[in-house]
């Protein structure tokens, strides 16, 4: 039997009473535009308030915000659940579709990313207009989702590596999954606090290369390791470490060094995985 198609297009946005708003705005933004421009396209709209969870942050709406084909996102309000939810799309390297009210300024610092502006009014006309402009996008995103041209792909605008979940032993594959999720947004989340409160610094060549040496050598421990799931969990720790150093290193001979890292801890635990 074949596997059913993922008609999922999760929606981020901002839910529930916001400051400057009059109460159930953004419910009108979801059910007036979004939606139906969803459905238009063909796909079925969720929203995380829309899955069954027992916890703020649990596993099903990490993996449907993952595994949905697509997304869209409403920027506006800066709201921070949002930024968090859009940063794991954006880690995995999932296609998005980036939306705001008109005026609202730009988060990303980062010309070519493509925005879909509406009216905070939500007049007859606009709501109509907004709507095919968004079941377009919807439409022209699926048809693009592969192209490495993908201007709303900041991992792909950056040339980093995306995440990805790794292969977890079924006896306690939730929690493992959960906890390695866990742990890669925290630290991701930090990180977009960080950028969007300070000015990115200006790391020298010398810590750089110091930085390099300390990564490597955990990398050569490893090698020599047996692959267990905690090992593993170490692996992907060490990869975001990398890829955490890569960003921040200005010198771009240091940010190479550390790109060819990354892909000796990914081909490292390619090759745990096939027993060599």
């Amino acid at each position: 039997m074949s596997q059913i198609e993922n008609k999922d297009c999760f929606v981020i946005m901002p839910i529930g009473a916001t400051e400057g708003y009059e109460e159930g705005h953004f419910q009108a933004v979801y059910e007036d535009i979004i939606k139906p421009a969803i459905d238009l396209a063909g796909f079925h709209p969720l929203r995380a308030d829309e899955v069954n969870r027992t916890n703020l942050i649990h596993l099903d709406i990490l993996q449907k915000l993952i595994a949905a084909p697509v997304a869209i996102c409403d920027l506006s309000t800066r709201n921070p659940n949002v930024l968090f939810e859009l940063g794991i799309r954006q880690a995995f390297d999932k296609p998005v579709i980036l939306i705001q009210e008109k005026g609202t300024p730009k988060i990303f610092d980062i010309a070519p990313l493509r925005y879909l502006e509406y009216s905070k009014a939500l007049k007859y006309r606009d709501v109509l207009k907004t709507q095919n402009d968004l079941k377009a996008r919807i439409e022209e995103t699926m048809v693009a989702k592969d192209d490495t041209s993908n201007v709303n792909s900041i991992v792909k605008l950056l040339a980093l590596s995306p995440a990805y979940l790794p292969k977890i032993d079924k006896t306690n594959k939730e929690n493992m999954a959960l906890d390695l999720i866990q742990g890669q947004l925290t630290e991701l989340t930090h990180m977009v606090g960080q950028n969007l409160r300070n000015p990115r610094p200006l790391t020298t060549r010398p810590m750089c290369a110091s930085e390099y040496e300390r990564l490597a050598n955990r990398l050569d421990k490893l090698k020599n390791m047996r692959l267990t799931p905690e090992r593993e969990h170490l692996y992907h720790q060490l990869m975001r470490d990398t890829e955490e150093m890569m960003m921040i290193c200005e010198d771009r001979e240091g940010r190479r060094m550390f790109e060819r890292l990354m892909r000796q801890i990914h081909e490292q635990i390619e090759m745990k995985h096939m027993g060599i």
